[in-house]
């Protein structure tokens, strides 16, 4: 199996990448001379691409059509710079946004990694794995990456950190539960790590007979993610996609819990934690609950827009920590940047780690992080309270 290429320049392969960016609501780091900065990539067409941009930074950019636009991405994990010539710009939705060229080739920036198969973590459970150290401690871990010479993983406990329990080239024994009875024991050393990170790197006494099985099996897992990649492909663009897949899901329609103003939406596949959560707010809000899917949010809400394309009763987003496929971060940037909703986004999960999440959440776009698990109705409607007026105020 040979190794992931350093250059993706397989038209479709590429358009492939760009309809995931957009239906994950990613965003793409642009830069032209001096000036750098990220915005969420919207669609593409197969001819353009188009990120929201207010035409106020295309004029303090000083862009005009033809000029290239030095950009960075991230496709499931996976790092790629690429040069696009700037197309003008528009109003999508109501967004202004900057129109590009689709790239002609994707160069990946992170070869130094282990990471020849990153699976496409919607579709595919994560696989186990736990590893030594010269001390003989057993470590929890997760595999992040694949590669032909070695593993990434995470650690189980995100609360350790791999530092203090790995040094650079340290040996380790390497044990990750595969699929049909295959098994993956081999030893590796520590070729890298980061804050809950390690790489490890398989030595020369890994058993070849292993190592043969363990790579035609990332092969095998490659072939079927690109089947399915080829089947959730549109040639006709990202817009035309979505369409598709709302159609062929039969996305679940919202549900309203509670009917009264003002109206809180909430995304989550627990419609028992959405009637818990009505209870609690009944005296001051209603609730409408969403368990999404996948596509835009607000076409899936048409019962409580109006016709003016807003996002008509709803007065706040509430996402849970229980989606069905999304990530709660992936879908804030989707709501925030790619829909551009003008409403306070609130995540919702766990007290553990709470100002950790609260950051990242922040960074994602909300406006807080609030913990519903233990379940305290009075500070989690004095949160929602606060939120809603701070913004019905501004």
């Amino acid at each position: 199996m040979a190794r992931s290429a350093a250059l993706l320049e397989d038209a479709t392969a590429i358009r492939m990448a760009l309809q995931r960016l957009c239906l994950a609501g990613e965003r793409l780091d642009v830069a032209y001379k001096a000036q750098r900065a990220s915005y969420p990539i919207l669609t593409e067409d197969g001819e353009r691409l188009a990120f929201r941009m207010p035409f106020d930074d295309i004029d303090a950019w000083g862009l005009t059509p033809g000029e290239n636009l030095a950009v960075k991405l991230k496709d499931r994990g996976l790092e790629y710079e690429c040069v696009v010539a700037h197309a003008g710009q528009d109003v999508m939705d109501g967004a202004e946004v900057c129109l590009a060229t689709v790239p002609r080739v994707l160069r990946r920036s992170d070869m130094h990694r282990l990471a020849d198969f990153i699976p496409d973590q919607l579709q595919v459970k994560a696989h186990a794995a736990t590893f030594t150290n010269t001390r003989n401690a057993l470590i929890d871990g997760t595999v992040q990456s694949f590669g032909e010479e070695g593993l990434e993983l995470v650690l189980r406990n995100s609360r350790q950190d791999v530092r203090e329990l790995l040094r650079m080239g340290e040996e380790s024994l390497l044990d990750v539960p595969l699929d049909n009875n295959l098994r993956l024991r081999a030893p590796t050393t520590v070729a890298y790590f980061g804050h809950n990170l390690v790489g490890l790197r398989f030595t020369k006494q890994a058993d070849p007979g292993m190592l043969g099985q363990y790579r035609t099996w990332i092969q095998d897992q490659q072939l079927l993610q690109a089947q399915q990649d080829k089947d959730d492909f549109s040639p006709r663009g990202f817009q035309e996609a979505t369409a598709r897949i709302n159609r062929a899901a039969a996305l679940p329609t919202v549900k309203i819990i509670l009917d009264r103003d003002p109206m809180i939406l909430l995304l989550t596949e627990k419609e028992e934690f959405a009637r818990r959560l009505s209870e609690a707010l009944s005296r001051k809000f209603g609730l409408a609950m969403l368990d999404h899917i996948k596509g835009p949010v607000k076409t899936q809400i048409k019962d409580l827009c109006g016709t003016d394309g807003g996002w008509g009763r709803v007065r706040m987003v509430i996402i849970h920590n229980q989606l069905r496929l999304a990530s709660p971060l992936e879908l804030c940037r989707q709501i925030v940047g790619q829909e551009a909703c003008p409403l306070p986004v609130i995540l919702a999960g766990t007290e553990e780690d709470e100002a950790k999440k609260r950051h990242h959440s922040v960074t994602a776009g909300a406006v807080d992080y609030v913990a519903v698990e233990p379940f305290r109705i009075l500070a989690i409607l004095r949160r929602l309270d606060e939120t809603l007026q701070l913004f019905e105020g501004a």
